[in-house]
């Protein structure tokens, strides 16, 4: 595995904390505590924030730190409207020519959520590469990156809904939706996998 620099290490924890409700929507993050809690220099850290701020996960307030974006429900819509403009693209674009290979791939990811006890993050995880193993089929780096970034901001934006509540009970049961996309690939059936598609991402609305 290829070792992480300090700069993605620290990129890496500071989304890690979002995520786990350690860093809370609206909360201002300073270079000064981080470089403080990490044990590294300046320089890491301010790459980091500047990386995460040009994301849109963070904002830079002059002479003040940089603030935890807080996501609204209009924010998750848009989101999620964005994912299934793209996604019903790439599938259009992909079902005349997928492969059994490529049917078998996201079969594999499609089973571990039914066969492997997970949390809700592992459970996302699941979620994300299969969307994200679909869309790479259309070989279009530009259309995966806005997915893959897309679906950054979805996680993020649950953790702020959700972290305090999510539980086993509370995870959304999307593998009936993916083995239905499957079956329609494999019937090479445009109509059903689209209506299956939207069908996994209004699983994931708020409420």
């Amino acid at each position: 595995m290829e070792k992480l620099t300090l700069k993605e290490k620290v990129y890496n924890d500071i989304l890690d904390g979002i995520v786990k409700g350690e860093y809370s929507g609206g909360q201002i993050l300073t270079e000064q505590e981080l470089v403080q809690k990490y044990n590294v220099s300046k320089s890491p850290v301010r790459e980091a924030l500047l990386i995460l701020s040009s994301e849109g996960i963070l904002k830079n307030i002059p002479r003040c730190g940089y603030q935890v974006f807080s996501f609204t429900m209009e924010d998750v819509s848009a989101i999620l409207e964005f994912r299934c403009v793209l996604e019903s693209y790439t599938l259009t674009k992909i079902i005349p020519s997928i492969q059994p290979q490529q049917i078998a791939e996201l079969n594999q990811i499609a089973e571990e959520g039914n066969t492997t006890p997970c949390g809700i993050w592992e459970h996302w995880d699941i979620n994300m590469r299969f969307h994200l193993k679909l869309a790479s089929y259309y070989n279009n780096p530009y259309i995966y990156n806005q997915i893959q970034q897309s679906m950054q901001y979805l996680k993020l934006s649950y953790a702020q809904f959700y972290h305090s509540q999510w539980n086993a009970t509370s995870i959304p049961n999307d593998l009936e939706n993916h083995i239905n996309i499957l079956k329609a690939l494999k019937k090479g059936n445009l109509d059903e996998a689209l209506k299956f598609l939207r069908l996994d991402l209004a699983e994931f609305c708020i409420s």
